[in-house]
């Protein structure tokens, strides 16, 4: 079955993401293979030679896997041939002249319409680049931001999904999974609901032995997970893979790389829909306030919705506050501002008096 558009956009997203492309970049890569093939995986050019959503001749062994592997193959040689150069021209070349020896030998030599044709495709595309380029500056800079902590992230999507209703997030919701573990729980949960067992969330998390944090895209934030019954359509919900509600602080602190990257994750969900990022509360402690971030047994308690009390109280909500607070401050402050004319001409006026009067003091 072809990929649908919304799939193709997912995965030359989470590339440019994983490789450290930013969003001017991924625009650019969106705009070529549309292109190239209208993001179809299962389409020939006129002359029966190139395939698939990149266009890729015989010299790709596996153009016939599919859009994730045909979008993995275009950057693995697009990452090749990158360094200093202008992300239009390195398509144009990769594209056109793979052979050439540089992209400005392509712009000198080439079908400079080609690059007229694949920025036509700026329009087309940019209501994915929008959707799914989620955890970037709304233009330019890098893919994510400075601050963002390290983190291994890829899709594997759920059938256990509702729309909204029109309804927006207003609450990001912490889980324990009661179960699982090990170096591939976030995995391993994920691929748990992925069409099965009634249940799912927006991402799974966990942390390796070795450190590194896994975070799974089970459920797109724009669809409804089916994690806390009634209050799922205002609320996007992830889950600590292998955790329990039963954890003591101790227990909890093992996954500290994971917690961290959760509070980013919900700072980047708050923004990009319009709550707070801030804690409500876990473990059965809460403010007043209804929007914000706060745990399944917030549900149950204040919200009057099920009898669930994961994260429970071992969870260190001062060290997920500090997390939150980190990262919602984090947005890149404006520069201080110059001087402007007007003070730097007294600046100068007040010199040039100094001057005179040392001058005189001096005579």
């Amino acid at each position: 079955m072809p990929a649908s558009k919304d799939d193709v956009a997912r995965i030359i997203v989470r590339e440019c993401q994983h490789r450290g492309y930013n969003r001017d970049d991924c625009l650019a890569i969106m705009s070529a293979l549309w292109q190239e093939s209208g993001w179809r995986d299962d389409v020939w050019d006129p002359t029966h030679t190139t395939y698939g959503i990149a266009q890729q001749d015989g010299s790709y062994p596996k153009r016939f896997d599919g859009a994730e592997a045909q979008v993995t193959a275009f950057f693995d040689r697009l990452d090749r041939k990158r360094g200093g150069v202008d992300i239009w021209l390195l398509i144009c070349w990769l594209q056109q002249a793979p052979n050439w020896p540089s992209a400005q030998f392509w712009w000198d030599h080439g079908r400079r319409d080609y690059l007229t044709e694949i920025k036509s495709r700026i329009v087309n595309v940019t209501p994915y680049l929008d959707k799914f380029f989620k955890y970037s500056p709304a233009t330019g800079g890098p893919s994510v931001p400075d601050n963002r902590p390290a983190f291994n992230e890829f899709p594997i999507w759920s059938d256990n999904f509702s729309d909204r209703g029109g309804k927006k997030p207003s609450l990001f919701l912490l889980h324990t999974q009661e179960g699982g573990g090990g170096n591939a729980a976030a995995e391993n949960l994920a691929n748990w609901f992925k069409s099965a067992n009634n249940v799912s969330y927006h991402y799974t998390i966990s942390q390796a032995s070795d450190g590194g944090v896994t975070v799974v895209d089970c459920v797109d934030t724009d669809l409804a997970s089916w994690s806390v019954l009634d209050a799922n359509s205002y609320s996007i919900n992830l889950c600590f893979a292998g955790s329990k509600a039963a954890w003591t602080r101790d227990d909890w602190l093992k996954q500290a790389n994971a917690i961290d990257v959760a509070a980013y994750l919900a700072v980047q969900d708050a923004k990009k829909y319009g709550f707070p990022a801030t804690l409500i509360g876990t473990g059965g402690a809460y403010n007043n306030a209804k929007a914000g971030v706060a745990d399944h047994q917030f549900v149950t308690n204040v919200l009057k919705i099920g009898t669930h009390t994961d994260v429970g109280p071992g969870f260190p909500k001062d060290v997920f506050n500090v997390a939150l607070a980190k990262y919602a401050n984090a947005a890149a402050q404006p520069p201080a501002p110059s001087p402007s004319a007007d003070v730097l001409a007294s600046l100068k006026a007040v010199r040039a008096e100094l001057d005179s009067i040392i001058a005189k003091l001096g005579g």
